[in-house]
């Protein structure tokens, strides 16, 4: 079966959507919603299935974020629409905090459960910020691992590494935390992720090149890794505006 074709004008294009994504966030948002931990059991648990029994997923190097202490950061390559909002769950030996997008919300059934099960919703506003930062600083406190995908739009089954957000290294810098990669590979009939790092901001830069400088070393990381990929699944096309 040949690969079907995707085309795209730029990397920041956002080409999966769904209905109501466009809704903004409510102003009185509430970061503080308690995790249920049963339900994110269960969530884990549906989303190992589906890298496991779907996928058929194989892991490596898993073992490196085993015997950390305390908080840390997970970046990682954004290309499962299903199973990405669950692979940071998969992947940390303790219940994870996952950065998303408002428009994850809206996804049916699964979208309302997933602020119970970790989700952590970007804000929208300075007032929101305010509240949302209040909160990351609890989940880190507390010891939670915290992830991101820095690409922000997911596209599936890509075998690169797209530009990063602006910003999306500050947090790990605020808050002085290492940092690991994990990147999505894809062969024909599997899938292999690799974990990488410990990677740990320069404190002898400057704020911003502390950001830009690990933002370097993650993807760098998450390049080379992603040389493995042998078989794409949808080719995408960059077609001109």
């Amino acid at each position: 079966m040949k690969p079907k074709i995707q085309t795209y004008t730029a990397f920041d294009a956002d080409l999966v959507q769904t209905r109501g994504q466009a809704q903004p966030l409510p102003a009185d948002y509430d970061w503080a919603q308690r995790q249920r931990p049963v339900l994110y059991r269960l969530l884990r648990q549906l989303g190992k299935s589906y890298w496991q029994a779907k996928l058929h997923a194989r892991f490596v190097n898993l073992n490196l974020l085993q015997s950390v202490d305390g908080s840390f950061f997970l970046y990682g390559n954004h290309t499962q629409a299903f199973g990405d909002p669950f692979l940071p769950a998969v992947l940390s030996p303790r219940p994870v905090a996952t950065l998303a997008a408002a428009a994850n919300l809206t996804v049916p059934v699964l979208g309302p459960l997933l602020p119970h099960a970790g989700a952590l919703v970007l804000p929208e506003t300075a007032s929101q910020t305010r509240r949302f930062m209040t909160q990351l600083k609890k989940v880190v406190g507390a010891g939670t691992p915290v992830a991101i995908y820095p690409e922000a739009h997911v596209w599936p089954y890509y075998t690169g590494i797209r530009p990063f957000k602006p910003g999306s290294f500050h947090y790990p810098v605020q808050f002085n935390r290492p940092v690991f990669s994990f990147t999505t590979t894809y062969q024909r009939h599997h899938v292999t992720i690799y974990l990488d790092g410990p990677f740990a901001p320069d404190e002898s830069l400057p704020l911003r090149a502390r950001r830009e400088q690990l933002a370097h070393q993650v993807q760098a990381a998450m390049q080379r890794r992603a040389q493995a990929s042998t078989y794409q699944h949808i080719q995408y096309r960059r077609q001109t505006p």
